[in-house]
């Protein structure tokens, strides 16, 4: 979509003139597709600052409903956006290393995560809230370096993985948290979708 403005009294704008340039009618299918294109936008709406443009992140957030619109599964394309908005804006956590120590975890093991600490957090240290399974923390870090969008659903195990140290992140670094401000727009949400 591309929009024209002009400036306005205040913080209000004029708005000239709007052309779509892509739609999105294939995510009307799918409840699932629709709440989580919702998420989505308060995701986008909370960690990007007013009046500051965010390129990376409207690509990113346009990548994602492209891919909701050709069927990719719902929960994994909308944690792929969260981790790739943390990314963009500069908030992903540490998951090649030890936040406090530096210390490099195994290969191939599982990791404790601590959203406070800002990522994983080895036992010497003190260890994290969470663990993060191998695959996890494995599909965390290619999401983060990637711009794809999973075609299938994700592990079960993995997926309540990453959606609980996203909501930790969520919970220890936003002012108001995604799900506070979901709920305010809806009159509700249960926390997940499915």
């Amino acid at each position: 979509m591309n929009a024209h403005f002009r400036p306005g009294r205040g913080e209000l704008a004029h708005l000239e003139r709007v052309s779509v340039d892509q739609s999105f009618h294939g995510i009307l299918r799918s409840l699932e597709a629709i709440g989580a294109a919702g998420v989505a936008l308060a995701v986008i709406r909370e960690r990007v600052p007013d009046h500051e443009p965010e390129p990376g992140v409207f690509d990113a957030a346009v990548r994602f409903l492209t891919s909701l619109n050709e069927g990719a599964p719902p929960d994994e394309a909308l944690l792929c956006l969260q981790i790739r908005a943390l990314a963009l804006l500069g908030f992903a956590p540490t998951l090649d290393r030890c936040v406090h120590c530096g210390k490099m975890p195994a290969l191939g093991r599982a990791a404790s995560f601590d959203a406070a600490r800002g990522g994983i957090v080895c036992t010497a240290c003190g260890g994290g809230r969470l663990i993060l399974s191998a695959g996890a923390l494995r599909r965390w870090v290619v999401v983060q370096a990637t711009s794809e969008f999973p075609a299938q659903p994700w592990p079960d195990r993995e997926r309540q993985e990453i959606r609980d140290a996203l909501a930790q992140l969520d919970a220890n670094h936003a002012t108001v948290s995604v799900r506070e401000r979901t709920a305010a727009a809806s009159g509700r949400w249960e926390g997940r979708i499915s």
